[in-house]
């Protein structure tokens, strides 16, 4: 069952409402939630392949669809939104309506993963201590963000955006370097592409906690598939941060954990 105190914490959810959920009707809405989560990624894929084709009809049958299943686990400002934009349809620049459905499927699909945190943490037996958001007091010598991806222009993006708030980061472009970095260093944060050659996110997160550290652990994702979350929490978990990365949403993560001033 859901953990109601949790689910106050996820902000495009209808904050009173969540908090007058009675314990009894607890597990209705646990239903409802994991039936948002096993809908949503065909949901998205039908809207995706309808903006590319622009068949208009069925892009607004998606995404009415997909506003129901908002309203129904209490994200009601996140479908209005929607709602209020499409209606628009026929009447914005195609290229408006594509950036706008994009960044609202985004946010949506950050939504299920925040739900799938909540909902499997609870039932994954946990390798590493539970890592709980909360600004961590950072020790003298463990002051670095670990970012570990293949694609080089995603590491120079990702490295300036926190280097220009406050964060001392480290980039490497392979599992092996990561582990090679760990001999000597112990960084406060882990932020992991899943999709690695050679040694993916996965196996880069045992690794890690095979070597003893225990900072958070970050995965970068491009979907919001049940199946995927729950692989990665089995590998450890603490978070993700869906790609392609947005500045707003990369910070905001990463603030969870840490803040720029205590790893000075």
């Amino acid at each position: 069952m859901l953990d109601k105190g949790l689910l106050l914490k996820i902000s495009e959810l209808d904050y009173n409402k969540i908090k007058h959920i009675e314990d009894s009707q607890l597990s209705n809405f646990s239903m409802t939630v994991n039936s948002f989560i096993n809908d949503f990624p065909a949901q998205d894929e039908i809207v995706k392949t309808a903006l590319k084709a622009k068949d208009y009809v069925a892009l607004t049958m998606s995404l009415t669809l997909i506003c129901d299943m908002l309203r129904q686990i209490y994200a009601e400002k996140l479908a209005e939104k929607c709602t209020v934009y499409f209606s628009k349809i026929g009447n914005v620049r195609y290229e408006d309506l594509q950036n706008f459905i994009i960044d609202f499927l985004k946010t949506v699909s950050a939504l299920s993963i925040d739900l799938q945190m909540i909902e499997y943490q609870e039932h994954v037996p946990a390798k590493v201590p539970k890592q709980t958001p909360g600004i961590v007091q950072n020790p003298e010598n463990k002051n670095t963000v670990l970012v570990v991806d293949d694609v080089s222009l995603f590491l120079m993006t990702t490295q300036k955006i926190l280097q220009d708030a406050g964060y001392n980061v480290t980039c490497v472009n392979n599992g092996m370097a990561a582990l090679n970095y760990l001999k000597t260093n112990q960084p406060i944060l882990f932020i992991l592409d899943i999709d690695m050659p050679e040694m993916n996110g996965y196996e880069l997160a045992q690794k890690i906690i095979e070597s003893g550290q225990n900072a958070p652990i970050i995965f970068l994702t491009g979907n919001a598939k049940q199946s995927s979350v729950v692989k990665a929490i089995e590998a450890g978990a603490s978070d993700f941060i869906l790609k392609p990365i947005e500045k707003n949403q990369l910070l905001e993560r990463i603030s969870k954990y840490i803040q720029p001033e205590f790893i000075k």
